[in-house]
């Protein structure tokens, strides 16, 4: 019986060790190029893609990746970008010898009908339990005509987010915007105080299916 219990623990072990290398992508750091490929195609699909990277001087850090350009993954941690290489980069801020990318649940792509109102309230509702909620689409703001909010709108979010933001229209009482990838709570911070026309797509990163909007489709791991 002992040996029975011996031999069931080896299994659960095994098993459990399977689910979370499931999740995690394991590269060296010469296979940066594969980990960039891999890491992005994620990223793309709505995912939120954590990178975890042990240095060649041996420090580690974590960070979320946001952006691709050939074998140079780029991370925000604490609000700031940061260019990862492999362990004979030049022009990058860190060397890599060993990259994880790590990526969790399933995500589901919902159809977002037309909605109205304080931007920070329309936002609220579409809160859920999450890895990460990112909105593609059309969002007409009212009173936004100030050049200096837009930018600080489109500069947080092209540049440390994968997302992009653009203004499609100038109206005298307010902005038409074309948002892609957005995460929510980007809009909710700099246009949260607004009022808003918007609709589109929404990709939300979570382990179940948890908006009562129409599914468009599911996206795995």
């Amino acid at each position: 019986m002992e040996n029975k219990n011996v031999f069931a623990l080896i299994v659960v072990i095994a098993f459990l060790g399977f689910v979370v290398n499931y999740y995690t992508d394991h590269y060296r750091g010469g296979e940066i190029y594969e980990a960039a490929n891999r890491g992005f195609t994620l990223l793309t699909q709505g995912f939120n893609v954590t990178v975890f990277v042990e240095t060649v001087d041996g420090k580690t850090l974590e960070g979320e990746l946001f952006s691709v350009s050939g074998s140079t993954i780029y991370i925000i941690k604490d609000g700031k970008t940061l260019a990862i290489g492999g362990p004979s980069a030049t022009k990058e801020d860190i060397r890599a010898k060993h990259i994880e990318i790590k990526a969790k649940g399933s995500v589901y792509v919902y159809e977002l009908p037309p909605r109205s109102g304080k931007c920070s309230e329309v936002i609220e509702q579409l809160k859920v339990d999450a890895y990460s909620e990112r909105f593609s689409g059309i969002i007409f703001v009212k009173g936004l005509t100030d050049p200096i909010e837009i930018g600080k709108l489109k500069y947080n979010v092209d540049y440390l987010t994968y997302g992009s933001i653009d203004v499609k229209q100038s109206l005298q009482d307010g902005v038409i915007l074309t948002a892609g990838m957005v995460p929510i709570e980007m809009l909710e911070k700099y246009i949260g105080d607004k009022e808003v026309y918007m609709y589109g797509t929404l990709y939300v990163n979570s382990e179940e299916r948890n908006l009562p909007l129409r599914v468009l489709g599911v996206k795995t791991l």
